[in-house]
């Protein structure tokens, strides 16, 4: 299944207005080989024929569909640990500085089936009960795709899901098989808010956030549009708080105040100070 240069290009274009992420010509090898699985699950014989249909219809499924084809959704629990060890030696300061007010909020901004999120709830349950009695423990679990948000909120997954990322201990403590399949338990689940959103477009619902994993998603991004989702991130986060990127990702070259911290086997950024000017 081939795709004709002016589907791919009006492809690319959607994507881009949809989704943000900026495909290059070199890419249409990649195309075809997520589309094809789309196209024949549609009944239809080639990529070209998926593309038409996307040109003439309003059927919003079908975008995410494909949207969601397009994007890659490896994650696993506790992906890179590193970061996680990183939130965990953090917390104790931030919930020191949180004392008063009694609330702690963290954003996974791209959730995708939820292994991050639900990581994180059992990272609190594990090393931070105390916080979860008496306090409000928001994690806000965000992704553009419908259908990825549907796996989340079922919180079912497979034996080998579980086995990537989770010791037998942890899976055992907060899943419980379910037909063949293990489902995170409701301590967990209650602490998660999933939500649909699109980083390309204004989040205005968003409270202010302590923490925010914006983990491998910037590289699908061209420049601009990586420029316009940190900054209004830096709005997003408390000042004193940090951002979590991918371990390909960075800031270099982007002028957008933040300053990079050595994590434990990671790095994260703050946001910087504005200088007070002397009277």
């Amino acid at each position: 299944m081939k795709i004709s240069s002016p589907q791919f290009a009006f492809l690319r274009t959607l994507l881009k207005r949809v989704s943000g992420v900026s495909l290059d010509e070199s890419k249409q090898y990649l195309v075809e080989a997520r589309l094809r699985p789309v196209a024949r699950q549609r009944g239809l014989d080639d990529i070209d024929a998926l593309v038409t249909l996307l040109r003439n219809t309003s059927d919003p499924h079908l975008v995410d569909e494909v949207v969601c084809a397009m994007m890659t959704h490896e994650t696993s629990f506790f992906r890179d640990k590193a970061p996680f060890e990183t939130i965990a030696r953090m917390l104790p300061e931030v919930i020191k500085r949180r004392g008063v007010m009694k609330q702690l909020v963290i954003w996974s901004a791209a959730c995708s089936t939820g292994q991050e999120p639900y990581s994180l709830a059992m990272l609190l349950h594990e090393r931070f009960p105390t916080i979860l009695s008496g306090w409000r423990v928001r994690i806000i679990a965000s992704d553009l795709s419908q259908i990825a948000l549907s796996r989340a909120r079922e919180g079912l997954y497979s034996e080998l899901e579980t086995s990537r990322g989770l010791t037998p201990v942890l899976r055992n403590k907060y899943f419980r098989p379910l037909q063949g399949r293990w489902s995170i338990a409701q301590n967990c689940r209650s602490l998660v808010e999933f939500r649909q959103l699109n980083l390309t477009q204004p989040w205005q619902t968003m409270p202010p956030c302590d923490l925010i994993l914006l983990r491998n998603v910037l590289l699908y991004f061209d420049v601009p549009t990586r420029i316009d989702v940190l900054t209004r991130m830096k709005q997003t986060l408390r000042s004193d708080g940090g951002l979590f990127l991918g371990g390909a990702e960075t800031m270099l070259g982007m002028d957008i105040g933040y300053e990079r911290k050595s994590g434990t086997g990671c790095s994260y950024y703050i946001p910087l100070k504005t200088p007070t000017r002397a009277a």
